[in-house]
């Protein structure tokens, strides 16, 4: 009956190594904030692209929760433009950095 145990314990250790691919076993990163400028905006693709103060471009997705705001003024995403100073607070992800919030600043 030990030998069972044992031979179930070491199973459960190999699915446990083996999910942690998985993406829903994957390590979630906290949220983060980033000022830069934009770069480039494409609607079509739910994308923005922001370069920080060192010129290094972060490439964002913009979901449907995706609150962006001027002031006390919300906008659209076809709304952002080349050269506009903004705030992102973004989540890091494996798959991609999503926009939570994009602030512009003025």
């Amino acid at each position: 009956m030990r030998r069972i145990w044992t031979v179930i314990g070491f199973s459960a250790a190999l699915c446990a190594s083996a999910n942690a691919d998985h993406p829903a076993m994957q390590q979630r990163w906290a949220a983060q904030d980033l000022k830069g400028t934009i770069s480039m905006v494409d609607p079509k693709m739910n994308l923005v692209v922001v370069r920080d103060s060192s010129g290094v471009p972060f490439d964002f997705k913009v979901a449907r929760y995706t609150r962006i705001d001027a002031g006390a003024q919300r906008e659209g995403l076809s709304q952002l433009a080349p050269n506009q100073s903004v705030s992102v607070h973004f989540v890091p992800e494996t798959n991609g950095d999503i926009a939570r919030t994009i602030q512009i600043i003025h």
